[in-house]
């Protein structure tokens, strides 16, 4: 009877372990998980910039070829 106790006292020890391995696991994954979003929401930003000035330089374009054909 008293290595039944034993054991799951040390198996007990073992599962609490294992719980918070798991739950530092899970909350360093969830910083990371942040991260990536805040960079995601970056990279939108910028892309949308980009495309703004990419659409204002072939309207400009556009502009000063027909002004020059005038």
């Amino acid at each position: 009877m008293g290595t039944e106790h034993n054991s799951w006292a040390e198996w007990s020890k073992y599962v609490l372990k294992e719980l918070e391995r798991n739950n530092n696991d899970h909350e360093s994954m969830s910083d990371k998980l942040d991260k990536i979003a805040v960079e995601i929401a970056m990279l939108k930003v910028k892309s949308g910039l980009w495309g703004t000035i990419g659409g204002l330089v072939s309207a400009a374009v556009f502009l000063l070829i027909s002004y020059a054909k005038k």
